[in-house]
């Protein structure tokens, strides 16, 4: 395949990035807001201490990404926080992007001739990449930097000999192993696979083992330099979340499930059919290139998680790049119905703000209203959680119809009802003006209430967080 060709699907891919990083202004975990992008906030004078997650408060996330958006945020010179986080998620899509294309160049030497155009249109194409490269989650830091050092490690390698480039480029590969472990430190597990890798299969030395992991120290040495200015201290983030999550179980308070749940999780998505498709191709890779280092990049770090009681989608992202690059290895060709289905959700994720109970377009309603100080009724079944995004003052108040009714007539109510779907009790009936809603106008209410009342597990409630402007001292007609 010419190298104008990839360079055009590599413009494709950065377009497409783009473009996501503007509309996808959701989240895909709330973990990917606050544990990330609130620290963000707060370091630059945006947010107080008390919004920070319990994680932070414990030391136990590192503040290297933090940094690098705090950065941005001092380079862009604007506290406003919608145009930070696309800002935020720019930046990253831009680093994913440039480390698949490090990727690219290193890997397409590896595949036979009739398969390299589906090496480079997999990898550049894969409808769900995009999405997931403009994710502020530390598991999308991890990627780009796991991608970038492996492409960086093995440049200019092939088999049998695997010969590896000078000591700067190991010791570089090695920091940004390192980069990838401060970010999320699973990530590990992906740098110790590779290392076993040089040993065993490339038959690297003990000295060029020992350049990468001194470019590793370095990574984690800045690391500990940035943590001692995020957090104040000095604190050692690594051994605080493996004290929290591994010795003391807490992680598995957020919810655990049997080994290899992935094969069922991972596909549970608009993307199914497309996820399907990998997993098979996976399975077949790994069988018949047990000696590739795709395969030892991605094989363990997926049985590890599988074995690891608490599991989400989020955590096998650091190896989408690797996963998706495996398929020429197990096909010649992709059946047309998943190429169509593939670029028409990459359009979808590109243009609509996908998430899950997010509501993000509420907070983003307010701010464009210029509603700072949030002062709300809610009713019982409204979730109280502070949101993504939020103002800087968030105070609602959560009540039953009636008590609301009668604070409006007490003319001591605030100024605000929010709920999750345009529809107002009996009891509050002419004592609130619709402001805004999420519901699309195509869609009535009631069929979403009707949806609601008869839906059970697995299927979610639906919720479209809705503003209302309370009439003070209105009787009810």
């Amino acid at each position: 395949m010419e190298a104008r060709d990839t360079a055009r699907l590599t413009a494709v891919t950065l377009v497409v990035t783009a473009v996501t990083a503007w509309f996808s202004y959701a989240y895909f975990a709330i973990d990917e807001h606050f544990q990330v992008v609130e620290p963000t906030f707060h370091l630059l004078g945006m947010t107080p201490e008390w919004t920070l997650p319990w994680e932070i408060h414990e030391r136990m996330r590192p503040m290297l990404q933090p940094f690098v958006y705090f950065v941005v945020g001092k380079i862009a010179m604007t506290r406003d926080p919608f145009i930070l986080g696309f800002l935020f998620r720019l930046v990253t899509g831009l680093a994913c992007v440039f480390a698949l294309r490090l990727f690219i160049r290193t890997a397409l030497p590896w595949c036979p001739a009739d398969r390299a155009r589906l090496f480079v249109q997999v990898t550049t194409l894969a409808g769900f990449l995009p999405y997931l490269f403009v994710r502020t989650s530390s598991e999308t830091f991890s990627l780009a930097a796991l991608t970038a050092a492996f492409a960086v490690l093995l440049r200019g390698a092939s088999a049998p000999e695997w010969k590896l480039g000078a000591p700067s480029r190991l010791a570089l590969a090695g920091f940004l192993f390192g980069v990838a472990f401060e970010a999320r430190f699973h990530s590990a597990f992906v740098t110790l696979a590779m290392l076993a890798w040089l040993r065993i299969v490339a038959r690297a030395s003990w000295r060029s083992l020992a350049w990468v992991v001194l470019g590793g120290l370095g990574a984690l040495a800045f690391g500990a330099l940035v943590d001692r200015w995020g957090y104040g201290e000095w604190t050692f983030p690594a051994w605080r979340y493996f004290r929290a999550n591994v010795l003391e179980g807490a992680a598995s308070y957020f919810g655990t499930d049997p080994p290899f749940a992935y094969l069922w999780m991972l596909p549970a998505n608009v993307f199914a059919p497309i996820v399907i498709a990998l997993l098979v191709a996976l399975v077949l890779a790994w069988r018949r290139a047990l000696r590739h280092p795709l395969t030892w990049a991605t094989l363990p770090f997926f049985l590890v998680h599988n074995l690891i009681p608490h599991k989400e989608e989020r955590f096998l992202f650091p190896i989408a790049v690797f996963a998706v690059a495996l398929v020429p290895l197990a096909c010649a060709r992709i059946p047309r119905v998943l190429v169509a289905i593939n670029f028409g959700l990459m359009t979808l994720l590109a243009f609509y703000p996908l998430g899950w109970n997010h509501h993000v377009r509420f907070q983003r309603a307010l701010h464009d209203r210029g509603i700072d100080e949030f002062h709300a009724h809610a009713l019982p079944d409204f979730e109280l959680g502070l949101p993504a995004y939020h103002p800087r003052v968030w105070d609602v108040e959560k009540s039953d119809a009636a008590t609301i009714a009668r604070r409006i007539d007490a003319h001591d109510a605030k100024p605000w009802l929010v709920t999750d779907l345009p529809v107002l009790p009996p009891e509050l009936e002419g004592r609130a003006t619709l402001v805004w809603t999420e519901l699309p106008s195509f869609v009535s209410a009631e069929t979403i209430v009707n949806y609601n009342e008869h839906a059970k597990p697995p299927l979610r409630r639906l919720e479209y967080r809705t503003l209302w402007r309370i009439t003070e001292g209105t009787s009810r007609p």
